[in-house]
């Protein structure tokens, strides 16, 4: 028997509900109903048996509780399986769910009581409509976090949540999880900005370079390369507050200081022999990364930093694709 075509999520707050279809992917239709007298919970058929859910779950919440009561039992591969499966899931709901959110902003109402959140966000400092913090409290048990931009509410994956399933997965999806974890709970840039410190965002481009060693061949190696790229460039070329001298405009000491320290620190990860090269550079312009300007203080890049600059994604390919 065919499956129905879509999956309806039913929302409401200071309004009545609204409804929005997310598409299933090409050929997911096509999941069969186990046979009569077949048994519904062998571990064979549970992919098949989340799938079949995924199709037809009406809200995130739904999915979660299939994976509290049946992971404890699966098999680390088959663990791995309905992680990524679950993945597609969110791919599907979540972009929908935004939609008919974003609708439900529109109503002046329910951006009010919305703005009572506070920061951090606090769902109970929401007064006087009960309907908006029950829905916003079920799509936070189906695995999803709330999030903010500049005053602008969405919904996001709380791979942080998500990380309670690490002792059921391989090591390959426990390291992959926790990557993500960090980036769900705090983001590295925001504004152009780095958000966070060197620190911390050398310590993600260790743990992404991790997984691309001990992992290369893996279902989630080429979107780990890409979050490293991402970190990478970041790191070694985002100056835009609180890095440059603007009078000298040489990098300010402490910014060469943290790719000193982190190449003593990792000396044997190829991450440092980029940051290395990085430094050599540096030196030889004295520290000095802009030309001075005509009409401004800060001219163009240093013609060298903007060749390495230039040069950081055939560097990182050429130690991680092979």
């Amino acid at each position: 028997m065919l499956l129905a075509m879509g999956v309806v999520i039913a929302v409401s707050g200071c309004g009545s509900p609204q409804k929005v279809t997310v598409q299933n992917p090409a050929g997911q239709n096509d999941q069969q109903q186990p046979p009569a007298g077949q048994p519904a919970e062998t571990k064979e058929d549970l992919l098949d048996q989340f799938k079949l859910l995924t199709s037809q779950a009406k809200d995130a919440g739904e999915v979660i509780q299939f994976l509290d009561a049946k992971l404890p039992g699966a098999e680390p591969k088959q663990a791995d399986q309905l992680m990524m499966e679950l993945e597609h899931f969110y791919d599907r709901y979540v972009p929908s769910l935004n939609d008919n959110f974003n609708t439900m902003l529109a109503k002046p109402e329910t951006a009010q009581k919305m703005n009572e959140i506070g920061y951090p966000m606090d769902v109970d400092n929401i007064k006087g409509d009960d309907t908006l913090k029950q829905w916003l409290l079920d799509q936070m048990a189906g695995g999803l976090a709330l999030g903010n931009t500049e005053g602008m509410f969405y919904w996001k994956v709380d791979y942080k949540k998500l990380q309670k399933y690490s002792r059921y997965v391989s090591g390959e999806i426990r390291s992959y999880l926790a990557l993500k974890a960090a980036d769900s709970e705090k983001n590295y840039i925001e504004d152009g900005a780095i958000t966070i410190s060197r620190k911390e965002l050398g310590d993600r481009i260790i743990k992404a370079e991790y997984y691309l060693i001990e992992y290369p061949k893996g279902p989630r190696s080429q979107e780990v390369l890409q979050m490293y790229k991402a970190y990478l460039d970041t790191y070694l070329t985002n100056f835009r507050y609180d890095a440059i001298d603007d009078r000298t405009l040489k990098l300010l000491p402490d910014v060469k200081k943290s790719f000193q320290t982190f190449v003593s620190e990792h000396p044997e990860s190829k991450t440092a022999i980029i940051v290395q090269k990085y430094l050599d550079v540096i030196d030889r312009n004295k520290d000095v990364i802009y030309e001075k300007g005509t009409d401004s203080l800060q001219g163009p890049l240093k013609k060298d930093i903007q060749s390495f600059w230039d040069s950081i994604d055939l560097k990182v390919n050429s130690l991680f694709v092979s």
